[in-house]
């Protein structure tokens, strides 16, 4: 669709993961370290249209996006939430929930309303650098380096 922004091929953060469906980026947000959005490879605005083979393969993405996580950050729990309010675009957060502080990057991230429901409109948009270093903590628990991409 024009002009929506999680169409373009380049998503403004960088992509950790991809599949044939799916890419998985860092949020730009990171008021809760790690947190990520997986995205639909094409333009959809309803969940429910997502084809079997779709939903089948954002499952695989999940999974892989929270194993990355707890082995990268230690996350004490996660949430999983579509929203689209801003972006009419199917698409998946995932979002680590943290116990205590965490420190990465030099910078210190924090959970305040844990155990409680996070607050949505709290804004932590950390510099690129940042953002490359989380993108290179989730893939570099992989075997190589880089951009991970499965069938």
């Amino acid at each position: 669709m024009r002009g929506c922004v999680l169409c373009r091929s380049q998503l403004l953060t960088p992509v950790v993961h991809a599949t044939k469906s799916w890419r998985t980026a860092i949020n730009r947000n990171q008021n809760l370290l790690g947190k990520l959005i997986v995205v639909l490879d094409r333009h959809e605005e309803v969940i429910t249209a997502l084809t079997q083979d779709e939903w089948a393969e954002l499952h695989r993405e999940v999974r892989w996006a929270t194993e990355r996580l707890r082995q990268a950050f230690a996350p004490d729990h996660f949430n999983y939430v579509f929203l689209q309010n801003q972006d009419r675009h199917v698409h998946l957060h995932v979002i680590p929930r943290y116990a205590g502080p965490r420190r990465f990057a030099g910078l210190g991230f924090s959970d305040p309303d844990w155990p409680g429901h996070y607050q949505p409109g709290v804004a932590n948009v950390v510099a690129g650098d940042a953002l490359d270093a989380i993108a290179s903590a989730l893939v570099g628990t992989a075997a190589g380096s880089g951009l991970i991409t499965s069938p």
